[in-house]
């Protein structure tokens, strides 16, 4: 009596429906504090080309570089800059087609505003230039192989969700104090990592 009884109970109940509630997930935003922050280091590739006097003499070169840098605060660091580039002479001299680098090492102070994985930035500084050949002395434009510059630049930097790695792109601009008063100009794309 017992199992017919329970045998109608069940069948006579309503069936039961299960509800699947499907949330979306949630989208990852980046926490800059948890952004790694100190020493860094960065290496740079692009280009590089003479104005002023020079520039009619020696060609646009492919730069090569790195920096390392400390971040003071969240918005200043400082960092050591080295980069090398080679060029090609031109023009209708006697040392036309002839290869020259050069190399600059400068010491540079850097703001940086941040927005969430973007941030912009300032930096400036000096330091020293030195060509590899005396073919700029050929050409009467440089007196030295070493001189100082000075100069500065800014960029844009993309910081990925990692919380070591950023890429950015930068600009700058230097007065080359030994080299008939010549200019040069560089734009590399770099990759950083924050240790």
């Amino acid at each position: 009596m017992a199992a017919a009884l329970a045998t109608s109970c069940l069948c006579g109940a309503a069936p039961a429906r299960a509800q699947v509630t499907s949330e979306p997930s949630a989208v990852v935003f980046p926490d800059p504090e948890k952004f790694a922050r100190g020493l860094y280091t960065e290496g740079e590739f692009g280009g590089l080309w003479f104005n002023g006097p020079a520039g009619s003499d020696v060609g646009v070169g492919f730069a090569v570089g790195a920096r390392v840098g400390y971040d003071i605060f969240r918005f200043f660091a400082l960092q050591a800059h080295l980069v090398g580039s080679t060029h090609q002479t031109q023009g209708d001299t006697a040392v036309a087609g002839q290869l020259l680098q050069m190399y600059q090492a400068t010491v540079e102070g850097k703001l940086t505003l941040r927005l969430v994985q973007w941030s912009f930035f300032a930096e400036g500084g000096l330091g020293l230039a030195r060509m590899s050949s005396n073919l700029l002395f050929a050409l009467g434009i440089a007196r030295y192989r070493t001189g100082f510059t000075a100069g500065g630049g800014g960029g844009v930097d993309y910081h990925f969700l990692s919380r070591h790695f950023s890429v950015g792109l930068r600009g700058g601009y230097y007065l080359l104090r030994d080299v008939s008063n010549s200019r040069d100009g560089m734009v590399t794309t770099y990759l950083r990592y924050t240790f």
